[in-house]
């Protein structure tokens, strides 16, 4: 796990200083410091405002789906599992490290690992919601743009090529054949004590599902804000909705990209969504500076209080033996 934790976040620094490099050598002038001057703090405030809020309704959905399952823990511990799975999400492909690290802020807490699989799952679930119900009006968008369509398609595919490829390899270098029926016994009956909590939380608990998604969908709501003030720091003009319709198409281009947590994705992306609201030398440190603050931050402070909860967990292994 700590290899894990070392390589992963190894390759995203590698990846966020390519990148940052590559953009502020193309985009840096003598002025660019000045800018920063004259930037409208309130909405740099009304930015930092929104991600808070972005972990507050992450951490209302699973908390609502742990108390669902039974699993208790306090409402301050859930913005430390909220900013810890960023930091899981940060240094794996396609976020998935956010889900499966939930496993182990949830079983520290007492949870059984089928009920705890089954509140992943439906969190995975609710968060699907906003990415189906945003599709119509992303669409649309582009349609309205069709040269940033072109851009954002471009990325996309290498993302996807990229995915294809790095998944082809990864099977051809971990293809084993497990020999060990215990293991595998073991797996089955997990499995079918998975299914059956999963029959259970559909079929009796569907307010706690209803509740769930629509915290999923404000979190989602929160995190494209975080881009909308964040340019209105920079262009005070600019056209909030305009502003939220252009994110859209990279925020589903970021959660696909086999990249880690998206780095590099996100700041290239960034460069032709943001463009039409801001002068062209802003462009580049816009870029760098919304990422920092809608993934980044969250990302640094997850990896401090992980590393506070293993030596934890290790001192208290430590003493049991």
């Amino acid at each position: 796990m700590y290899k894990s934790i070392f390589y992963g976040s190894f390759i995203t620094v590698c990846i966020i200083f390519a990148t940052a490099f590559y953009i502020l050598k193309k985009t840096f002038t003598k002025d660019l410091m000045s800018v920063f001057f004259t930037l409208e703090k309130r909405y740099l405030l009304l930015a930092l405002l929104s991600m808070f809020f972005y972990h507050t309704f992450d951490n209302i959905r699973l908390f609502v789906l742990s108390r669902a399952m039974g699993l208790k823990y306090s409402f301050f511990y859930g913005y430390v599992i909220s900013l810890i799975n960023t930091f899981g999400a940060t240094i794996t492909p396609a976020h998935v490290g956010g889900e499966f690290i939930s496993i182990y802020t949830l079983m520290r807490k007492g949870g059984k690992l089928h009920k705890v699989m089954s509140v992943i799952t439906m969190k995975t679930i609710t968060g699907m919601v906003f990415f189906i119900l945003a599709l119509p009006i992303t669409l649309y968008a582009l349609f309205k743009n069709p040269s940033q369509a072109k851009d954002l398609f471009e990325l996309v595919a290498i993302v996807l090529i990229l995915t294809g490829t790095i998944y082809i390899l990864l099977r051809v270098f971990f293809r084993k054949n497990s020999s060990n029926g215990k293991l595998i016994n073991k797996i089955k009956s997990l499995f079918k004590r998975y299914a059956v909590t999963m029959k259970i939380f559909l079929r009796d608990k569907k307010i706690h599902i209803l509740v769930a998604t629509i915290s999923s969908i404000l979190l989602y709501v929160c995190f494209t804000l975080v881009g909308v003030f964040l340019v209105k720091a920079f262009n005070t003009k600019a056209d909030s909705l305009s502003v939220f319709f252009n994110q859209l198409f990279l925020v589903y281009a970021l959660f696909i990209s086999p990249t880690p947590g998206g780095s590099g994705v996100g700041e290239l992306g960034a460069l032709s969504v943001f463009s039409p609201f801001l002068e062209p030398f802003l462009v580049g440190v816009f870029a760098i500076l919304w990422r920092f603050l809608s993934q980044y931050l969250s990302a640094i402070l997850g990896g401090i209080l992980l590393s506070i909860l293993l030596l934890i967990d290790a001192k208290k292994l430590k003493s049991y033996l």
